[in-house]
């Protein structure tokens, strides 16, 4: 069996939030700065709750990334 990954590194695969990520919020602040996530990538805002709180993790497509890489916009609000 083969199995080849392609594709751009990324040195930092995930971060935490610096504030509560809201419903309706279509911005996100990051901890720290994400320099070399691509605007177009797919990100996962997972859940920090117990179990139950699963289905809670969404996906969304960056839109925009600030300068210091810190503010992440997404292409739809949470929910």
């Amino acid at each position: 069996m083969l199995f080849c990954l392609t594709g751009k590194p990324i040195r930092m695969t995930w971060t935490r939030l610096a504030a509560t990520a809201a419903a309706g919020d279509t911005e996100i602040e990051l901890e720290w700065g994400q320099a070399d996530w691509p605007v177009g990538g797919t990100i996962v805002i997972a859940t920090t709750g117990d179990r139950h709180s699963q289905a809670q993790t969404e996906t969304r497509t960056i839109t925009d990334i600030s300068d210091d890489g810190t503010v992440i916009t997404l292409d739809e609000a949470l929910e």
